[in-house]
């Protein structure tokens, strides 16, 4: 099996490591500073919890030609990048590609670009920095995967053979990984919970121990995403997966649990990171869901007001 990470960012560098670690066929698309370092050191991988270094040696490409066949083509990058990659991915021969990517609005562009047979779908729950040519990540194991696991789904929502090969992949890979049967409501219901998270990170800079400390914010940001799942549910949108259902409990025991992961080092890694680099994304995302509040014609009052985050310098 060959399978090409298209993309060299964090997710992509921690989905191209450990499955090359882990005897796979791997080849990663890098560019730029990041293809060089990948060519001389390989993806080096360290594990925050206890500082150990993994390094797999990986073939890296810098362009995608239109017969470079894969078994499977892993597009892992922001939204904001997405347009500029769909016309070199129509070109290509591979029959399976998997977008990684963060939506609120569907996939119509994605359809149109590589058509609805081969198009795939995804989400990680992985995160973590580059520093220094290292990728110090988490992945989502054990009592984490309460809020996210790894997600792999068909544009059509049946369950396939290819399906559930990829998932066998990640799982053996060490990425737990699960099948949803409709990722669109699935993605939906990630970025209601993500941009009200990211913003009111953005309250602080970004710091999650800050944000830990105060109830009021935490309070606000769970508020947030329950106003969110009831823009979803009023518009017919199921809330995917359904173990997110415990975010129908009082504010007064959920609010507790966030504060206490707020001030962990997995948050700082996976949430706060994240938002320190990718603001762009970040309003890209709550632009889509905006959309969706306007059609649900509901108020939203703690959206609007960690909104405001959003436009802090």
């Amino acid at each position: 099996m060959k399978i090409l990470i298209y993309g060299a960012g964090t997710i992509g560098s921690v989905f191209a490591g450990k499955l090359a670690l882990s005897g796979y066929d791997v080849t990663i698309l890098a560019r730029g500073a990041r293809l060089v370092e990948l060519k001389k050191n390989g993806v080096i991988l360290v594990n925050p919890g206890n500082n150990r270094e993994e390094i797999a040696k990986i073939d890296v490409i810098e362009h995608l030609l239109p017969d470079h066949i894969f078994d499977y083509i892993l597009v892992v990058m922001q939204k904001i990048q997405i347009d500029s990659v769909l016309p070199v991915l129509s070109q290509n021969i591979s029959k399976n590609i998997i977008f990684v990517v963060n939506t609120a609005s569907g996939y119509d562009d994605w359809v149109q670009a590589v058509g609805s047979d081969r198009l795939m779908l995804g989400f990680p729950s992985a995160g973590g920095e580059r520093v220094d040519g290292r990728v110090h990540y988490f992945i989502g194991k054990g009592f984490m995967r309460i809020f996210q696991t790894t997600t792999f789904s068909e544009y059509n929502g049946q369950k396939t053979e290819r399906l559930k090969k990829i998932v066998d992949v990640f799982n053996c890979a060490g990425i737990p990984s699960v099948v949803s049967n409709n990722m669109d409501m699935w993605q939906k219901t990630h970025v209601a919970m993500v941009t009200s998270i990211g913003n009111a990170l953005y309250k602080y800079n970004s710091n999650n121990y800050a944000l830990a400390k105060s109830y009021a914010d935490i309070k606000l940001l769970v508020l947030g995403i329950k106003e969110g799942f009831a823009v979803l549910t009023k518009l017919g949108i199921n809330i995917k997966p359904s173990k997110l259902h415990y975010f129908k409990l009082p504010v007064f025991l959920i609010a507790p649990i966030f504060k206490i992961i707020m001030g962990t080092k997995f948050a700082e890694t996976v949430m706060a990171k994240h938002t320190a680099v990718a603001k762009s994304e970040m309003v890209c995302l709550q632009n889509e869901f905006d959309v969706l509040i306007m059609k649900s014609k509901m108020e939203t009052p703690s959206i609007d007001k960690l909104r405001k985050n959003l436009a802090k310098d």
